[in-house]
């Protein structure tokens, strides 16, 4: 049979706020540590930081994370860790008494936030620029992460990896990057696949790109020669490995700056592609006001041979048509 029960609250004594909110104590590592020891835990200063905080406020909002909103200076604050350390999530949130999943959440947010400004501080430079110098820098670089995943992201170094493009000014600062192919991509098929590629086809620069012999030779894209037979051309070889110098320092400085591009990013490809490009805007932001470059960490990797595009018959004719008129003397 059904019934109908009635009942009532007893008051015993005990009251509940159900309104109450947990407050948590959150270090702030601003007012926390003193120059020094903040620019050893973020491999920048206490102004760049607050810079990067008014640049990114108006993007973060105080998302609710389970009890009480995480300011955005913090939020940045806790990516800014990360990407400088490449540590745990777990160590990071430590630091700012946040949770590890909170600490993940914030670190992909932060870093998409970062990626909206990447037209506004990476640019390839117009024909003004252009006039200023002919000659940029190409790149590659395999970023470790992306575990777990098919043989396709596994590099000639035997490493699982995101295969990442870059073009450089003679200042080191980004002017081009593509990071999303994966680390068994060869470097020739990403740059003919790229919209910088199509650009420089189609005419819309003018000037040169230096790139190594990862490369196919095209009359836009100059390479150094497998085997300089004459003067002009080992002339021409030696004052390649100089010029390309510059995008060499540039990786170094970028991956001093942030460990994590060292350390495996584990993350889903995408996400790791969102981190690499996030760091290569705060590099430039930081290159543009005038941020000391933190001490270079060398480590060495072996360079492995890579199998030699397609060379395109025009471009080597170009290429040696530079080495006379450049080198001959």
């Amino acid at each position: 049979a059904r019934g109908r029960f009635n009942f009532r609250l007893i008051d015993v004594g005990l009251q509940i706020d159900l309104n109450r909110r947990v407050v948590m104590d959150r270090s702030n590592p601003l007012n926390d540590f003193d120059e020094i020891n903040f620019r050893d835990r973020f491999r920048m200063y206490k102004a760049s930081a607050a810079d990067i905080i008014s640049l990114l406020e108006t993007r973060l909002s105080s998302d609710y994370f389970r009890g009480m909103p995480i300011p955005p200076s913090l939020q940045v604050l806790i990516t800014l860790r990360f990407l400088a350390c490449g540590t745990f999530h777990r160590e990071t949130g430590d630091l700012c008494g946040v949770s590890e999943p909170t600490v993940c959440k914030i670190v992909h947010k932060v870093c998409k936030a970062i990626c909206e400004l990447k037209d506004d501080y990476i640019k390839f430079p117009d024909a003004a620029g252009q006039a200023n110098y002919k000659v940029e820098f190409f790149e590659y670089g395999n970023f470790p992460g992306v575990i777990g995943y098919s043989e396709e992201y596994r590099n000639r170094k035997n490493w699982f990896s995101i295969n990442v493009q870059s073009v450089c000014t003679p200042t080191m600062q980004f002017s081009n990057i593509v990071a999303r192919w994966k680390g068994a991509t060869h470097d020739s098929r990403i740059f003919q696949n790229s919209c910088l590629y199509a650009q420089f086809e189609g005419g819309q620069h003018s000037g040169i790109i230096l790139g190594d012999s990862g490369y196919a030779q095209t009359n836009f894209l100059f390479t150094p020669y497998l085997h300089a037979v004459t003067p002009e051309q080992q002339r021409y070889n030696q004052a390649h490995i100089r010029t390309r110098g510059t995008v060499e320092r540039m990786f170094g400085v970028w991956k001093s700056r942030f460990q994590c591009l060292r350390n495996t990013l584990r993350f889903e490809p995408r996400r790791c592609c969102i981190v690499i490009i996030a760091t290569a805007v705060l590099h430039n932001y930081l290159k543009q006001h005038g941020c000391p470059d933190p001490q270079m960490e060398h480590r060495d990797e072996p360079d492995l041979p890579m199998v030699e595009p397609d060379n395109d018959r025009y471009g080597l004719a170009c290429r040696d048509a530079f080495a006379w008129r450049h080198f001959s003397q």
